[in-house]
């Protein structure tokens, strides 16, 4: 690929995160407004109650789900090359499986853990009532293959408009239950009906505009295995590094709730929401990334994507430090203006997450260049232990420092997995 086909790969991936900031961006949007009304209309108390049930249930969602979207990209690339349609509907067949069947299995986790967890949370029958039936929603609105699917046949267009489905009706909801003086419980109901219309709109619109089709059966999963050499281990070590990426923050909610109560839980989770919400438009270009990356990486077109990489390695940089400058200048007037006057507490929390943000920030295409290279064991270990460096540092300071320890653990975590991926990276091809 010459010159212009680095430009065309830019081309593309400029048009596809437009869709996206307008799906993505209008949801990470949409989210602090209905966070902001969650935290105005339950009060400090309440906000934090809702904060730890919708904690527990993403915590688990994380764990139980794959992320097979990036199987389906992966292996769904070559099938493509190769114009080989049924081997890619076996595919689609075999990811679509091990979604539901994640989401069942989740589900019973979900419920069965509870009761272990609920004496530390303080949590009463009802709380853990609430809690266990909008995890079993969350689960139930997985919809990694049919995202993968539309992300493997260049359709971001329609990604936006699905994802727009679950912010429409939360917004909705949330004014609703404002309006209505809708408890806890109502809130939790709002965001896990979201989740399932966000869910059922990308299903839609992926079986709509996709001719290969979804091969079910025993027998065309067991083909789908032979014809795909290494899916298992890729999707469990995909799914490992997905699930260590996101549960610091599920994680580091529940701890501050159950050594400093709901408040403090509250507190912090609205920080970290604000925090990723800043950098967040930046590090969806991940996403449109990884598809290039594995086209670049599948035809060997080692000297294009190297200067894809080093160009937006550079602009992730720069958007890094416009974060920080940010946040020590607008910080406070920030957090105000989202929960107002009852979080003021957070600002010290808020200003280390927006750090580790952009730790995350600045390194965000290193980890979809090794997994477009077939590296996803590699990025599992350093998720693994930017992990145990996580938990050690929250086990050993939550009790001095309370949820201030959750921040100083999240920004050394992002401290040694950046590091780390980028000696990964510079040494791929050595």
């Amino acid at each position: 690929m010459t010159p212009s086909g680095e430009s065309a790969v830019f081309g593309r991936m400029r048009r596809n995160l437009g869709w996206l900031l307008g799906g993505r961006g209008f949801q990470a949007v949409a989210s602090l407004f209905y966070l902001g009304f969650a935290a105005r209309a339950l009060g400090p108390q309440g906000f934090g109650e809702f904060t730890l049930s919708l904690a527990y249930g993403q915590a688990i969602a994380n764990l139980a789900q794959f992320q097979s979207w990036q199987g389906v990209i992966r292996y769904g690339t070559l099938h493509l090359a190769r114009a080989n349609p049924r081997r890619l509907s076996r595919l689609l067949g075999l990811t679509a499986t091990l979604d539901w069947a994640s989401a069942i299995i989740g589900a019973l986790v979900a419920v069965v853990a509870l009761p272990f967890l609920a004496p530390w949370l303080h949590w009463s029958a009802d709380q853990q009532h609430r809690a266990a039936l909008f995890s079993v929603a969350l689960l139930l609105s997985i919809g990694a293959t049919p995202t993968g699917m539309l992300r493997l046949f260049d359709r971001f267009d329609l990604i936006a408009y699905a994802q727009a489905a679950g912010p429409v009706v939360r917004l909705g909801g949330v004014a609703l239950a404002w309006v209505c003086h809708g408890d806890v419980g109502a809130f939790l109901g709002v965001w896990a009906i979201a989740a399932l219309a966000q869910s059922l709109a990308t299903w839609a619109l992926a079986l709509r505009h996709t001719d290969q089709g979804i091969g079910l059966g025993v027998r065309r999963f067991r083909i789908a295995l032979r014809e795909n050499i290494g899916i298992w281990r890729f999707m469990l070590v995909t799914n490992l590094s997905s699930t260590l990426s996101q549960l610091t923050e599920q994680v580091g909610t529940l701890a501050v709730g159950g050594v400093a109560g709901p408040v403090a839980a509250g507190g912090y989770r609205m920080a970290a929401k604000l925090a990723k919400a800043m950098a967040r438009p930046v590090q969806m270009m991940a996403v449109t990334l990884f598809p290039e990356l594995a086209r670049l990486a599948a035809q060997k077109d080692v000297a294009v994507l190297d200067r894809v990489m080093a160009r937006t390695l550079r602009f992730s940089a720069m958007f890094a430090l416009l974060l920080i400058l940010v946040v020590f200048l607008c910080g406070p007037l920030l957090l105000r203006l989202l929960s107002g006057h009852d979080y003021a507490f957070a600002r010290p929390v808020f200003t280390l997450l927006s750090i580790g943000a952009a730790l995350d920030l600045s390194g965000f295409a290193l980890e979809p260049l090794l997994v477009a290279h077939g590296r996803p064991q590699r990025v599992l270990r350093i998720k693994a232990g930017a992990s145990i460096a996580y938990f050690l540092v929250l086990i050993v300071l939550l009790p001095m420092l309370g949820y201030m320890a959750a921040a100083i653990a999240t920004v050394g975590a992002a401290l040694v997995t950046r590091l780390r991926l980028g000696h990964a990276a510079r040494t791929l091809h050595g």
